[in-house]
């Protein structure tokens, strides 16, 4: 398990969007997990937008970027941000250098294929409230519920 340098609760948009970076919070990190989609990207983000809520958690944010001109790369793909069951969602930090991370995100992407993944970070966060550890432990249940 991992310790956490800095921990804090967060509801502002800006400090979340400042620390997505464009997608990096769950892609290219050694800890990131992933799953296969069946579905499309548009769906797959309705899909686990819709399991939210059984799961205890709400979405606090989604990131789109905007629709790629003719000549760019057409891949899909969005963030998703969940909000903890204790208000806000949690913002951590590894070390005192080190980048802020969204753990409760998912980055739902297609490949050059046009198959679809869902991408996020793993729970191995030591000593945080245990609200947010049970949010952290609840999200591979949470896309695995909405990918059946």
């Amino acid at each position: 398990m991992k310790q956490a340098f800095r921990f804090w609760m967060t509801s502002c948009v800006a400090v979340v969007m400042s620390a997505l970076g464009g997608g990096r919070p769950a892609q290219g990190q050694e800890r990131a997990l992933s799953q296969s989609s069946r579905f499309r990207v548009p769906e797959t983000v309705e899909r686990i937008e819709a399991c939210a809520a059984k799961h205890g958690l709400s979405v606090f944010t989604r990131v789109e970027p905007p629709a790629p001109k003719p000549h760019e790369d057409q891949r899909e793909f969005a963030m998703i941000v969940f909000e903890s069951s204790d208000g806000g969602t949690p913002v951590l930090m590894e070390g005192p250098k080190s980048a802020p991370e969204i753990p409760l995100a998912v980055c739902v992407r297609s490949d050059a294929h046009g198959d679809t993944e869902v991408v996020f970070t793993g729970s191995d966060w030591d000593d945080l409230p245990p609200n947010v550890a049970r949010d952290l432990t609840e999200l591979p249940m949470l896309v695995a519920d909405a990918l059946q």
